[in-house]
């Protein structure tokens, strides 16, 4: 069942996406939405008269997982072998050729997932020199990163709980529990801070900003969209449910066994387990300095427009919000959370669509260049800037992340001029 509203601009990307690309491959941590985005992607790509052909991970892995293999190289505690997501990606990168040459009408169309994380497929997005090389680079070939905010990450999260304990497809039971979402998010973290894209702390919680940049940067070598989802989208059915294939791909037993072999000949165990390791090293074994303002390609919604001049707001509202602008610069964090926490319960939004109009993956910008879209957009603006000058206050107060005695009073004063446009003085 299509969810995706028609009426979208998420539509309107993915379906000229389908309608224009021969290979599309969404990418990954667990926990974004890759799999409904595929499962819509299809559906469009069907509607359009295109055959959608499908290669994802925990299918194409299965024909490795022999007894023999298995035995040499078991599965602990529900984690692949090294031996194993090795042959599986290499084969994955012969067998996308593969299928292009099998595959030349202009309607087909194949859809891969590629979680990266932990070495799964990263064999796509590696340059190397062999004949899959130009088509993966051609214009052909697109790699889309689904980008959740936060909103939406919160209710991903949310129904993975459910569908976890209640699975209505047999690919759910494989899929990763939240608290391995947010394992794999505080690697993707990490990772920005070795890079230099961030100096968020590393208990910081998701930022669609932050992941998307490292994203990005692992996606250097080929063609590339990130996709801002920032509606809800709510399925009545398992994201896995994908009636309009017209193919999957997965290795045969003797593709497998030729694969395995290959792995077996060309590499160590410990070999093996460094890649696994550092299965990220296509941008920390060889970082980019982080460029001074990298424009940012997220779809952004509407604009505030002219929401200060329209937003209306009450007696009690407007002076739980004169507090803020009236504290000191040298006010201590715990004085400025208190007086935002008092703001926020005064606005009284339940909930917000969240995007940041960023040009550089630092965390000052994107918490405070905020632009917000609803129907009292805005409050929802206000609601979102203080909520998001609170997270930096939580989040970098600690050693070695704490704001600067320069950065610190232009935080404050970056605030109050957002406050000041709704003609809020103290």
């Amino acid at each position: 069942m299509l969810v995706i509203p028609i009426a979208s601009n998420l539509y309107k990307v993915v379906k000229e996406m389908v309608h224009r690309k021969r290979l599309i491959f969404v990418t990954g941590i667990p926990g974004v939405g890759k799999s409904l985005l595929i499962q819509q992607m299809a559906l469009i790509a069907s509607e359009a008269g295109r055959e959608v052909h499908l290669l994802r991970y925990n299918l194409a892995r299965r024909p490795f997982e022999t007894e023999v293999n298995i035995t040499k190289y078991p599965e602990i505690d529900g984690v692949t072998d090294p031996a194993i997501r090795k042959a599986v990606g290499l084969w994955a990168r012969q067998a996308v050729r593969d299928w292009h040459e099998a595959h030349p009408a202009p309607n087909q169309l194949l859809i891969g997932e590629l979680p990266l994380i932990g070495n799964r497929l990263i064999e796509l997005v590696e340059p190397t020199d062999d004949a899959a090389e130009p088509l993966l680079t051609s214009e052909q070939t697109l790699f889309v990163v689904p980008v959740p905010s936060w909103e939406v990450r919160e209710v991903i999260e949310t129904t993975r709980a459910r569908t976890i304990a209640e699975p209505q497809n047999e690919q759910e039971k494989l899929d990763a529990p939240p608290n391995v979402l947010q394992l794999m998010w505080e690697e993707v973290n990490q990772l920005a801070r070795q890079i230099g894209l961030t100096k968020a702390s590393p208990q910081t919680p998701y930022n669609p900003y932050i992941y998307g940049g490292v994203f990005e940067a692992l996606l250097q070598h080929r063609p590339t969209k990130l996709l801002l989802i920032d509606e809800v989208l709510r399925p009545s059915r398992s994201v896995y449910d994908l009636e309009v294939l017209a193919g999957t791909l997965v290795p045969s037993a003797e593709e497998a066994n030729a694969t395995m072999a290959q792995v077996e000949s060309q590499y160590s165990y410990a070999e093996l387990a460094e890649l696994v390791q550092n299965w990220h090293a296509l941008i920390t074994d060889n970082p980019k300095p982080p460029d001074a303002g990298p424009e940012l390609r997220l779809p952004l919604p509407e604009t505030l427009a002219n929401a200060p001049d329209e937003t209306v707001l009450t007696a009690v509202q407007r002076t739980a919000l004169q507090k803020i602008i009236n504290l000191p610069l040298d006010a201590t964090p715990e004085q400025t959370i208190a007086a935002l926490d008092e703001a926020i319960a005064m606005l009284g939004v339940e909930t917000a669509v969240t995007t940041a109009n960023v040009h550089k993956f630092d965390v000052y910008d994107s918490y405070f260049n905020v632009s917000r879209s609803s129907e009292q957009s805005g409050v929802t603006f206000l609601h979102g800037l203080l909520q998001a000058y609170r997270n930096v206050l939580l989040d970098l107060q600690k050693p070695p992340h704490t704001l600067t005695v320069v950065e610190l009073p232009l935080l404050r004063i970056a605030l109050e001029t957002s406050l000041r446009q709704f003609r809020i003085s103290g």
